[in-house]
């Protein structure tokens, strides 16, 4: 593996630039330009280095801790861009991967940025998606909601 990121160089940085314009990107829209359909046609290799690498960046540009692995976050972005494919779901799958893996983690209570991570989840996410979160992924919302009382999380 470590062999395949050191012949693609150019490619994997430029990957990089596109999942994740800067600290400073304004709206969560417009950090990247690389789509979930793209992300799909990665191989394992490249999707984990792509997230190693996306951490690091996220942890040294916007000072957050991330504590689940690259692995565990492969996992969750391949299987909710499955999800988008199962239900013909073509707005997500143009949607940005930068973007997808960001809400992942902040469902997940994982951007620790010092903010309260349910308050960090809804004012990211927004009232109609925090509410379709809510909805479809009551676990992880009662994991974000023990969170914000302090409670061990459920997971």
């Amino acid at each position: 593996m470590r062999a395949q990121v050191l012949r693609y160089p150019l490619l994997l940085a430029g990957l990089l630039s596109l999942l994740l314009c800067g600290p400073s990107a304004a709206p969560l829209e417009a950090q990247s330009r690389f789509n979930c359909t793209q992300w799909r046609d990665l191989s394992p290799e490249v999707k984990l280095q792509l997230l190693t690498a996306l951490i690091a960046m996220a942890k040294q540009r916007e000072m957050v801790t991330i504590r689940l692995s690259p692995e565990y976050y492969v996992r969750e972005l391949d299987a909710l861009i499955n999800r988008y494919v199962s239900t013909n779901n073509q707005e997500a799958l143009k949607g940005s991967v930068g973007v997808t893996w960001k809400t992942i983690v902040v469902m997940e209570g994982d951007w620790d940025n010092g903010e309260d991570p349910l308050d960090y989840a809804q004012k990211i996410m927004g009232r109609e998606l925090f509410d379709t979160f809510r909805k479809i992924y009551p676990d992880k919302y009662q994991h974000l909601v023990d969170l914000h009382a302090g409670r061990q999380p459920s997971h």
